[in-house]
């Protein structure tokens, strides 16, 4: 049996991140709503290390070896993993409809509520 390549191993040390590309709308700063299919745009995420490097040897894996999966990329996993999870969400906390769209995200981390 044919052995599958070899990942390239991430400098030690720190949060790793990668860019992935996402489906949006007409506009790319707004959130939810109508979409375009097909149509994708970069966004800088974090990872936990061992989720990122479990991802990319799957990618890497089914790209090479197994067609049929459908996987040519870290986006092919990505993607319908997070359409998914928001899915779920909108059902539980806001009666299955999609959220309020949002123009730009705070950046940071929001502050907890007690």
């Amino acid at each position: 049996m044919t052995q599958p390549p070899e990942a390239v191993p991430e400098p030690a040390g720190g949060v790793n991140e990668i860019t992935v590309a996402v489906a949006v709308s007409d506009d790319d700063q707004v959130t939810g709503g109508d979409r375009q299919t097909g149509r994708r745009v970069q966004r800088t995420v974090n990872f936990d290390q061992d989720v990122l490097e479990r991802a990319r040897a799957a990618a890497t894996y089914l790209a090479a070896y197994e067609a049929e999966a459908g996987v040519r990329s870290l986006a092919d996993i990505v993607n319908p993993a997070v359409e998914a999870y928001v899915a779920e969400l909108e059902r539980r906390y806001n009666g299955g409809a999609a959220f309020r769209p949002v123009f730009r995200m705070p950046p940071g981390r929001p502050a907890r509520r007690a």
